[in-house]
């Protein structure tokens, strides 16, 4: 039997769509239905039929389809363990998913050691929505998503943890109220610039108020990477992790004072999905994020 049947049989079992299974396998949608009627003719059965939502699979398809998975990723893996990546001399694209802390506190590092180490890699650079990001990475829309994924819940995905991060507060060096230290009743009296619940930075506030306490928000952006010049223009303090901190730090007028209340530190993971292709390549970018990272 022709290998490449068994791979688009996976790929609309997987996809349960045809018209999605011919973008994933990147074949028409009359060649993917040509292949799929090769595969229904071998085997004397339809394997899927069609639902309000795309096709489902039969019992036979149901059965084949943990073998044919298996066999497919076994072959899959022995090929890529023959393949040689060399980052000196690969044109290879690498899709990275990065929160906008992401993108103010690696991007820069890692442009510049790829400028030297690869430098005919090229990266496209995501937004992270955590509600998308496992099917992301599934569909092989991202190679390898960098963010705090505490608050979601990914069984297929592969993960390793980065580095750990706490939370600090910064603001303008000018500020006519803030010197060398930060006590929590400034902290409360004081007004502040955050990020929206909505993207997921939401610890500050909870910690807040399970200490019964609440600090007055003026400000509410979708992104960390605007406020630069807001609070250099301004008396607004922002609390954020201590890496970006550092960067505002270096780019800006500010200083950086250490929380006036304990906040839990949390983990900046690199996640992935265990395709099978581009193991090495794979594994050298995932080794190169956390060696960036570490020097940040």
């Amino acid at each position: 039997m022709d290998l490449s049947l068994i791979k688009v049989f996976i790929i609309i079992y997987e996809t349960k769509n045809i018209s999605h299974a011919a973008e994933k396998l990147n074949l028409s949608q009359p060649s993917v239905t040509y292949n799929l009627n090769r595969l229904r003719k071998f085997l004397n059965d339809p394997l899927f039929e069609r639902d309000k939502f795309g096709v489902k699979p039969t019992k036979l398809a149901q059965t084949l389809y943990p073998s044919f998975s298996q066999s497919i990723d076994q072959i899959e893996t022995a090929i890529a363990a023959t393949q040689y990546f060399d980052p000196k001399t690969s044109n290879r694209t690498f899709r990275l998913g990065l929160s906008d802390l992401g993108e103010i506190c690696l991007l820069p590092s890692l442009i510049q050691y790829l400028s030297k180490e690869a430098p005919f890699i090229k990266i496209e650079i995501e937004e992270i929505r955590s509600d998308q990001v496992e099917t992301w990475l599934i569909e092989g829309f991202l190679d390898v998503a960098v963010f705090n994924s505490s608050y979601t819940v990914m069984p297929k995905i592969e993960s390793r943890n980065l580095f750990e991060e706490r939370y600090m507060c910064i603001a303008h060096k000018q500020h006519p109220r803030l010197k060398d230290h930060l006590s929590l009743e400034q902290y409360l009296k004081e007004t502040h610039a955050a990020i929206k619940s909505s993207t997921g930075h939401m610890e500050i506030d909870q910690r807040l108020k399970e200490l019964g306490l609440k600090r007055n928000i003026t400000l509410e952006v979708p992104h960390f990477s605007v406020l630069q010049n807001v609070v250099t223009n301004s008396e607004l303090l922002v609390t954020l992790p201590s890496r970006a901190a550092k960067v505002y730090v270096q780019n800006s007028e500010v200083n950086i004072f250490e929380l006036p209340f304990t906040v839990k530190s949390f983990n900046v993971s690199a996640n992935w999905y265990n395709h099978h292709d581009d193991l090495e390549a794979r594994n050298w970018f995932i080794q190169t994020l956390k060696q960036i990272f570490q020097s940040l």
